[in-house]
């Protein structure tokens, strides 16, 4: 592809990054949080206050609203990040076929039908088929698979899920060993990275326990106010001869001391401090009354890899003839020259594929970094050369 023709589709595509939709629905959110049934009825004391003249009372009941509404609504804005860690799997940088030449082009500008090649170490920037060469795949990103699956210009594209086309790769996912090139046919909110992207934020909001709970609360108290209310209207004016202004008032006077104006900051303010307590332990609650669900769960099914585990495999044991089963924690201690464990730490880190950057960054196979990862101690020296 030239250079103008994928500048031409840039402009008919747009670029390929995973966006967010509905930016504008913190309107909707903040409505929802002066909605909710506690605040409902905390919105009727305020009414019914300013009606009876205690203006003073109306005022700080609204004030109550709004803080808890405001400080509600800034937390959930604060933990709303999904999109933004999908869009992490995404390299900076593909390598494309521009006017008949290889060159590093920012992934952002990779368009339908642009050619790419993939190597072993590579983060494919969009989804494309294969044209030659064959890939080994990490997939864990999209399916969750936590070991390797083989890519092939040669596979077979009719699969039941596109993700198990055997020639294709997508976006997001790792090439862990191999070489080929391949055609983009989808970029940006249009592939399936992107498709699970909008589904992040399409997700319904079903009630949590505790909000369930504040809505019989609060239909509780309403009617209980309601009714004491309305009983106090007969028995003052009838028994203690008050006037029917007086008796009104003093009716309304009941209904506003009935609703528990602290019930709903408090609340607001107690799940607060517990999405900072999961905040320290590394959990992203995106919305606060979460926080009271996942402490009512008793089951929780989840894919592991990556989500319960990191998806790094660690060497815990070695056997040598002559110390036998060596527990490890991850590494290999210092061992004397021509030692068992300087020859085993030889041979793993000789026969990997793997690659581990200056900074610790790992390619290949997951299983390949391991051995030689955990060998550096006992054997730092580089891998020889040779067959």
């Amino acid at each position: 592809m030239t250079v103008r023709e994928a500048a031409r589709r840039q402009v008919v595509y747009g670029p390929n990054i995973l966006t967010r939709r509905g930016r504008r629905r913190w309107p909707r959110q903040i409505l929802r949080q002066l909605t909710q049934p506690l605040a409902l009825l905390l919105w009727l004391a305020a009414v019914l206050a300013f009606v009876t003249g205690s203006g003073a009372l109306a005022a700080a009941i609204v004030a109550v609203i709004l803080l808890n509404a405001a400080f509600a609504f800034l937390q959930e804005r604060h933990a709303e990040h999904a999109v933004e860690a999908l869009a992490a799997y995404l390299p900076p940088s593909a390598r494309a076929v521009r006017d008949g030449k290889e060159a590093l082009v920012d992934a952002r500008l990779l368009v339908p039908g642009d050619v790419i090649v993939v190597g072993e170490g590579d983060r494919v920037s969009a989804d494309a088929r294969l044209l030659e060469g064959s890939l080994e795949m990490d997939v864990s990103a999209l399916t969750g698979e936590s070991l390797p699956v083989l890519r092939s210009a040669e596979g077979d594209s009719l699969a039941a899920r596109l993700l198990d086309a055997s020639d294709m790769v997508f976006s997001g996912t790792s090439c862990t060993g191999g070489e080929g090139t391949a055609v983009v046919f989808a970029t940006g909110m249009h592939t399936e990275l992107g498709r699970i992207a909008a589904l992040s934020e399409r997700v319904g909001h079903d009630e949590s326990p505790l909000e369930q709970q504040v809505t019989r609360v609060a239909r509780v108290i309403a009617i209980v106010a309601i009714v004491m209310g309305a009983a106090f209207i007969p028995v003052g004016t009838l028994l203690a001869g008050l006037p029917l202004g007086d008796t009104l008032s003093f009716a309304i006077g009941l209904l506003v001391a009935n609703v528990p104006e602290g019930l709903l900051p408090t609340i607001t303010l107690a799940l607060a401090v517990g999405v900072r307590l999961l905040a320290r332990e590394g959990a992203l609650v995106k919305r606060i009354s979460a926080v009271e669900t996942l402490g009512s769960t008793s089951v929780v099914c989840t894919d592991k890899t990556g989500t319960l585990t990191m998806n790094r495999m660690r060497a815990v044991e070695v056997w040598t003839p002559t110390s036998g089963i060596m527990g490890l924690d991850g590494v290999v201690p210092a061992a004397p020259p021509r030692s068992d464990l300087a020859r085993f730490a030889a041979a793993a880190v000789a026969c990997s594929s793997a690659h581990i950057a200056p900074d610790g960054a790992e390619t290949g196979d997951p299983t390949e970094p391991r051995l030689p990862a955990c060998s550096v101690g006992a054997w730092p020296a580089k891998r020889p050369r040779g067959p």
